[in-house]
């Protein structure tokens, strides 16, 4: 070594930092955010924000009107009151969308009517994520005249610099004949689940939009649409009023305040008699039930839970009052050189000086960069990444002992001698120093199952190597064949469409350029597990889907009795052969030995030749076609096609995360299933992912028609437990007539359990599980986890309406929903 090696050491480190520093080094830009969300701490006051009140629908205005959803006669007369005061603007924070009861009722007409003299009223609207911009076409034309303008010559943004939408869910058509002001709901958490942004700019079919916060703030300020302009990754300005920062996605940086700091009023004190309007002049007014009605909580760096109206009113005091956060992350070359600079100055001067003062200059550079960080911040509302900085100061301090190193020097502390004038202390004094030598720990490996090849179904069913094509994401597919033989008719060859699928995602990541599909390819790789059975729930235990011991039966009818695929609650089901044209059979055979009433026997067995004989007529490829119903001796069975797959129920339990686009695919499989039954007269009662196969080429098939009305209806009736009602629908619980609408509640539940493991009603015991489902709202799937997408929140919470009427009416009406979303990935 030479007398160059410390200068040659300090420039590494700080090429090592330059390096992480392009790169966005993961931990290193995660301590940045927590050093960020400590300041917005520390920094937040807890005063009430001026300018903003909120209008709360809460229990004492049920109390006096009712529960909530209100009629919208109701809405219109809290609206008139509101606007009596005078307020700066009026935001609608609910949902408004067409109502068949409403609109009959001719409640929307009166709040529509109600609208057309209020100049400030704001409408909010949700949206459904886009994966890539479409291209410019006709908006309708309510939308269109909220549209704004981006300030280049081209008139567009770059694909990444807002959000894109490929759909939006607007007002009922009625309250938009007033042409109020409109603005997109979309809030999203960052990979920390921590709430720190808002997207304020929108793209959709071409055309950019406002957010309600933004929107309103332009309501607020009387500023017309025509003058809200975006600078691309730098500011939207309303007008010559206000200039509101963004970052590179459109994003507002949210400053929040510790707690709820608005002026809030009960929507029965404004209604009622001697309420002081005055209070409301000149001010933003949000109308909206309370936080008891909200399934949309959020983490910020200032709250542990807030709602996600609060946040709504938060933003739009931003931006009203000028209380901006700006975050500088368009300083990156600026801070690229200061870290160059810095590095250079460091290997210059640091090797010339005493292990003491290099310890004082660095740890001064700190306490210099900690204070300029808080008076930055403080002072300007300026938030600078200075992590990196302070990590490369960091890692000098930790290399200073290091210089002073025989082995690194090549002679004994030379330098550091002259400057002390004590040789031979000072070179003791260093070589007794302990070195620190900087960690860099390793994140991956290449055995990392994240850096695996590309998998993909082959011939068999096996799981195959893929070569990757240009630009492609490497994801992995299910192989839901395995060596476990279920029920089935046979393998039916992969479709090229379902080997094509989007790629995985984990939790960490929230890219969902792809389509958002979560890696799955352990599933089989567990050995073998609980087979399951296309012709029922049943409770298994034999690994090659067989039971060859416990049957000493040899035929049911015609039928050869090859051995037992399982048991459950309503029986065997066997596995058999039709010998007459040689065709493997399901054979399930149905317990009646409960009922000891000879007269309730005979009309049980009636019902089931009955029920089968209309299931038999069903022939539809997304439901198990029913071949025959008999007895044998004093057991009653029912013949049924024979499948090979694994029931929906089994994936879930393995905590497969499925794809959106597959999640799309078989509700749609079901939805064309039930369509076809409804169409028939023939409900289900007992959808549930037990009773759904998914077979290898993800077509699915509906199980046990014809057998479920037996199951739930004899035999509760006769007191045997049919087990936890997670997929019943309240009017099934409460004993009422049911139609078709309890089968796609049912099916709204099994949709949420897909996206999120989970069901979406929750009990102690069946008592308080009953009451959640006739009471209670569940999460929206996108509060639990936002990468799911906005349209499956829509999906779910129209289909787990308490009320039949407010659900959909059809299953092809969720299939519609849902088509678009499917059409996306093959554009």
């Amino acid at each position: 070594m030479n007398k160059y090696s410390p200068y040659i050491l300090y420039l590494l480190i700080s090429l090592l930092v330059v390096v992480l520093f392009v790169n966005d080094f993961g931990p290193v830009a995660g301590m940045q955010r927590s050093l960020d969300d400590f300041m917005c701490g520390f920094t937040a006051s807890d005063d009430t924000r001026p300018n903003i009140a909120l209008i709360r629908i809460n229990s004492s205005a049920e109390d006096t009107y009712g529960k909530w959803p209100w009629n919208r006669d109701l809405i219109a007369d809290l609206t008139a009151a509101v606007a009596s005061g005078e307020p700066g603007a009026i935001v609608l924070n609910m949902e408004l969308y067409e109502d068949a009861h409403q609109d009959s009722s001719g409640y929307t007409d009166i709040l529509a009517e109600q609208l057309t003299w209020i100049d400030q009223a704001v409408l909010p609207y949700d949206i459904a994520l886009a994966t890539f911009r479409g291209d410019r076409t006709d908006n309708p034309e309510y939308l269109f005249n909220n549209s704004i303008a981006i300030e280049n010559p081209l008139g567009e943004m770059g694909e990444r610099s807002s959000l894109l939408a490929r759909k939006v869910f607007l007002p009922a058509e009625k309250l938009l004949s007033s042409y109020p002001y409109l603005g997109f709901e979309y809030r999203s958490p960052d990979n920390d689940r921590i709430l720190r942004h808002q997207p304020i700019v929108m793209n959709y079919e071409g055309y950019y939009y406002p957010s309600t916060s933004l929107i309103t703030a332009a309501a607020y300020f009387k500023t017309p649409i025509s003058e809200i302009k975006v600078v691309e990754g730098k500011e939207v300005r309303l007008g010559s009023i206000a200039t509101i920062p963004i970052n590179n996605k459109g994003e507002f940086f949210i400053s929040f305040s510790k707690g709820s700091p608005f002026e809030m009023y009960s929507a029965a004190e404004v209604l009622a008699e001697g309420f002081n309007f005055d209070v409301l002049r000149g001010k933003v007014v949000i109308i909206g039930p309370s936080d008891d009605h909200s399934d949309q909580y959020f983490r910020t760096a200032v709250n542990d839970r807030i709602s996600a109206t609060i946040v709504k009113a938060t933003v739009i005091e931003n931006i009203i009052n000028g209380n901006f956060l700006t975050m500088r992350n368009d300083l990156a070359n600026l801070s690229l050189l200061v870290l160059l600079l810095f590095g250079g100055i460091c290997a210059f001067v640091l090797p010339r000086v005493s292990l003491t003062y290099r310890m004082i200059i660095l740890a001064g550079c700190l306490i210099l960069l900690a204070n300029a960080n808080y008076l930055l911040f403080s002072s300007y509302h300026m938030v600078v990444p200075t992590l990196f900085v302070a990590l490369q100061l960091v890692l000098f301090m930790a290399a200073s002992p290091l210089l002073d190193w025989k082995l690194l020097t090549g002679k004994e502390s030379e330098d550091s001698s002259k400057a002390d004038h004590k040789p031979a202390l000072s070179s003791r004094k260093h070589r007794s120093r302990p070195i620190e030598v900087p960690v860099r720990e390793i994140k991956g490996s290449p055995a990392d199952p994240n850096n695996l090849k590309t998998k993909a179904i082959g011939s068999g069913g096996h799981l195959t190597e893929k070569p990757k094509e240009s630009g492609a994401v490497d994801y992995q597919q299910i192989d839901l064949s395995d060596d476990d033989t279920i029920l089935g008719q046979g393998a039916a060859p992969a479709n090229d469409s379902d080997t094509d699928s989007p790629p995985v995602h984990n939790e960490s990541s929230h890219d969902s350029e792809s389509g958002s599909i979560e890696s799955i390819q352990n599933v089989l790789s567990e050995g073998t597990e609980e087979p399951e059975n296309s012709s029922a729930s049943i409770e298994q235990d034999d690994s090659q889907g067989i039971l060859k011991s416990g049957s000493d039966i040899s035929n049911l009818g015609r039928y050869q009795v090859s051995g037992i695929l399982g048991k459950g609650a309503m029986g065997t089901v066997y596995k058999g052969v039709d010998p007459a044209i040689n065709r493997p059979v399901a054979l399930k055979t149905i317990r009646l030995d409960f009922v000891s009433d000879p007269e309730e026997l005979a009309e049980l067995k009636e019902r089931l030749h009955r029920e089968a004989q209309a299931a038999g007529k069903l022939s539809h490829p997304n439901i198990v076609t029913i071949y025959d119903v008999g007895s044998e001796g004093s057991l009653q069975y029912i013949a049924m096609e024979y499948l090979e797959g694994r029931t929906l129920e089994a994936l879930i339990k393995k905590k497969v995360r499925f794809n959106y686009r597959i999640i799309a695919q078989i509700i749609s499989q079901m939805c064309a299933a039930l369509e076809y039954a409804h169409e028939r007269g023939i409900v289900h009662r007992d959808i549930k992912p037990a009773n759904i196969m998914v077979l290898n080429d993800y077509r699915i098939k509906v199980m046990d028609y014809g057998i479920a009305r037996i199951d739930s209806t004899s035999m509760t009736k006769t007191g045997i437990a049919m087990g936890t009602p997670n997929y019943i629908s309240p009017e099934q619980l409460k004993g009422q007539e049911i139609d078709r609408r309890a089968d796609l509640f049912s099916l709204g539940v099994v949709m949420y359990e897909m996206l999120l493991g989970r069901r979406p009603f929750k009990g102690e015991n069946i008592t308080s599980l009953m009451y959640a489902i006739m009471n209670r709202e569940p999460e929206q799937p996108s509060s639990v986890n936002p990468q799911v997408p906005l349209l499956f929140d829509h999906i779910i919470g129209k289909a787990l309406k308490k009320n039949p009427a407010e659900r959909y009416q059809k299953a092809s009406d969720i299939a519609n929903d849902l088509q678009d979303f499917v059409e996306s990935f093959a554009r």
